[in-house]
C-alpha cells in the first residue's frame, strides 16, 4: 500500500510549498473529498484529509484576494478577461482565464499527465446565465525528472462560453479559480474573480485590449479531425500502434490522451512517417488493465498544430 506523506519547505515569496507527486493526492482532496484515482490513502485517510485541509487553507491565504478581475499567487498571475468591451441581451459571448507563468513554473492540460490537476472554476453568474466548459488548447510535454506532465508552460488563456438571458445595464460575473503551478514542487492557488460589463443593446462593443489572447487561444485549439482521415488502434501487451491516415506524409507528431492511464505518459512516443500519413508506437500503461474499446486524445502535428481523434482500438490475442 502507498503510504502519503508531506514535506514542507519555503521560497524567498514565504509560500509553504507541497512536495510532488502528493500535491495531486492533496488537491483533489481539497475538491472532491476523494482519493486520487488509483491510489491508496492511509490507513488514517480522514486524519489526513483534515491535515491536508488545514494546510492547504494556511497556503491559500498566500494566494490572492477576493472579488477582483486579476489576482496575484505564488509564481502565476490569473485574470478573468473578456474579449468584447460590452455584451448584449441573450447573445452569447466569451470571457476567459487568462494564466501567466513565471518561467520554469506550468499548469495543467485537462488530463494532467503523471501528477497534478487541471484548473477548476466555479461560477456565480447572473439568474438564467450559463457557462459552457474551459476550453484547453493543445498542451505541450513538460519534463520532470522521471515524471512526464501535460500542460502549459509562460502564459495560457482558458477561454468559456457565456450564454446571457435577458436584458439590463450591465452584467456581473463572479469566478472561484482553483489551480496547481508546479516546477518539482507544487503550489495549491485559488482566487475569487469578478468581472463587470456593460450591456447594450444593438451592436456588441468592441474587442477588448485582450481580443488578440482569444484569437491566439483559437489558434492554438484542436480542431476536429477532419472526416476524410482513417485513425485505427492495435494494442498488444505492450504497447497501442496508431495509424493516422491524412492523405499525406506526416513528418512526426505527438498524442496527447484524454483519458488517464491509458498510456505511459513517460515513455517515449516512435513516430513513423508514412506516405499517407504517420504511424505512431506508444507504450501502454501499466495501470491499463483491460483494452478500450477506443483510444481518444489530441494528436499535435509537427506544425503544431492539434486534431482531436478517437481511434478503435483492436487487442491482438
Amino acid at each position: 500500500m502507498q503510504r502519503v506523506s508531506l514535506r514542507r519547505g519555503r521560497d524567498i515569496s514565504g509560500a509553504w510549498r507541497v512536495t510532488r507527486p502528493l500535491c495531486r493526492s492533496i488537491y483533489i482532496l481539497i475538491m472532491s473529498g476523494e482519493p486520487c484515482r488509483g491510489q491508496l490513502l492511509t490507513p488514517n485517510y480522514d486524519r489526513f484529509r483534515q491535515g491536508a485541509l488545514l494546510l492547504i487553507s494556511f497556503l491559500s491565504l498566500f494566494a490572492a484576494p477576493v472579488g477582483v478581475a486579476g489576482a496575484a499567487g505564488p509564481h502565476v498571475t490569473v485574470e478573468l478577461i473578456a474579449e468584447q468591451t460590452a455584451v448584449q441581451p441573450a447573445r452569447p459571448f466569451w470571457v476567459g482565464l487568462h494564466f501567466q507563468l513565471e518561467n520554469g513554473w506550468h499548469i495543467y492540460w485537462t488530463n494532467p499527465g503523471d501528477s497534478g490537476e487541471p484548473p477548476r472554476v466555479k461560477w456565480n453568474l447572473p439568474a438564467a446565465f450559463q457557462a459552457g466548459p474551459l476550453q484547453w488548447p493543445a498542451p505541450r510535454r513538460i519534463e520532470d525528472h522521471s515524471l512526464i506532465d501535460y500542460g502549459y508552460l509562460h502564459e495560457v488563456l482558458l477561454p468559456v462560453e457565456i450564454r446571457p438571458a435577458g436584458g439590463g445595464s450591465e452584467v456581473q460575473l463572479n469566478a472561484t479559480v482553483k489551480w496547481l503551478v508546479c516546477r518539482e514542487i507544487c503550489v495549491p492557488g485559488h482566487a475569487d474573480l469578478e468581472l463587470t460589463l456593460p450591456m447594450r443593446m444593438g451592436m456588441a462593443g468592441p474587442p477588448s485590449s485582450t481580443h488578440s489572447l482569444f484569437a491566439k487561444a483559437r489558434a492554438d485549439m484542436p480542431r476536429p479531425a477532419p472526416k476524410s482521415w482513417r485513425v485505427s488502434a492495435t494494442l498488444d501487451q505492450h504497447r497501442f500502434v496508431l495509424n493516422v491516415d491524412t492523405g499525406k506524409r506526416e513528418i512526426g507528431a505527438t498524442f496527447f490522451p484524454l483519458e488517464p492511464n491509458q498510456i505511459e505518459n513517460a515513455a517515449p512516443q516512435e513516430a513513423i512517417p508514412l506516405s499517407g500519413g504517420i504511424q505512431l508506437e506508444i507504450q501502454k500503461s501499466d495501470q491499463l488493465l483491460k483494452g478500450p474499446a477506443h483510444l481518444p486524445g489530441v494528436l499535435v502535428f509537427a506544425s503544431g498544430q492539434g486534431y482531436v481523434i478517437e481511434a478503435p482500438v483492436t487487442t491482438s490475442k
